[in-house]
């Protein structure tokens, strides 16, 4: 599978503002004095107001054209207070669900299922993504969650449009069915595009919301909620992302 990396692109604005004041010489005499404070006078009378200055509204962090940024992707993952109790999130007093990458690897392995090297090059590879596990380590409960907003490989720097991210992560789509068809992938109903399948210790839903490209492993046995429960709530959340609001979904407390 090919692979990029993460892009992240700040844009700062800087306001300099800079006042040049003059000084004018007087004259010893009376006359050079009286011409000199008449200059000024009128000098002030015919100058240019000073324009009003209003800098630009900044752009929503959270969008780029109608896609969310690397910031919108990391807003659109749960937050600690909105995970199950006694759950972290990796790097937090944690290095996060411990199979997170044994999932990861069972989960996203296309030659698993005969497909070969050059087939998985095929895919369409990140622009920008986050990825995140969550769980309680001491009862072996978690998932792993994969967001990314694709770039065409085939076409380095081109310009794309939501449309484009859209038809990235659809042909994606199409090729994970026959990649991950020895786990017999069947359709979820999660998202706008989704296919869910089981390894021998993992469940995975991988789907498409918008253009975003998603991915979530979670155990197949213990307490843990669900992939298919997490993927709706991550689709809540990024479709919240993309109307430009706050997400606010939350996985159900049992």
């Amino acid at each position: 599978m090919r692979r990029a990396g993460v892009v992240r692109t700040v844009v700062g604005l800087g306001v300099a503002v800079s006042v040049i004041a003059g000084t004018a010489s007087c004259s010893d005499d009376k006359g050079g004095q009286s011409t000199a404070s008449q200059e000024r006078s009128e000098e002030t009378t015919h100058a240019s107001p000073t324009p009003a200055h209003s800098s630009p509204a900044p752009a929503d962090p959270l969008l780029d054209a109608g896609v969310p940024t690397g910031d919108g992707l990391s807003a659109a993952l749960p937050e600690k207070g909105e995970l199950p109790a006694g759950w972290v999130r990796s790097g937090e007093d944690s290095v996060g669900w411990r199979d997170a990458a044994d999932a990861v690897m069972e989960g996203e392995d296309a030659t698993a299922c005969g497909a070969t090297g050059l087939q998985a090059a095929e895919l369409n590879g990140s622009d920008h993504g986050v990825i995140s596990s969550v769980g309680n380590e001491d009862k072996g409960d978690g998932a792993h969650f994969s967001l990314k907003v694709l770039m065409d490989s085939d076409n380095l720097g081109a310009e794309l449009t939501g449309p484009d991210r859209v038809e990235l992560v659809t042909e994606n789509m199409t090729r994970a069915r026959d990649f991950w068809s020895c786990f017999s992938p069947e359709e979820s109903g999660i998202g706008d595009d989704s296919l869910s399948y089981d390894t021998d210790r993992f469940a995975s839903v991988h789907m498409r919301v918008g253009p975003v490209e998603v991915f979530v492993h979670t155990p197949r046995s213990g307490d843990s909620p669900s992939a298919e429960d997490w993927a709706r709530v991550l689709e809540q959340r990024i479709r919240s992302v993309l109307a430009g609001r706050a997400p606010t979904a939350r996985i159900p407390v049992k």
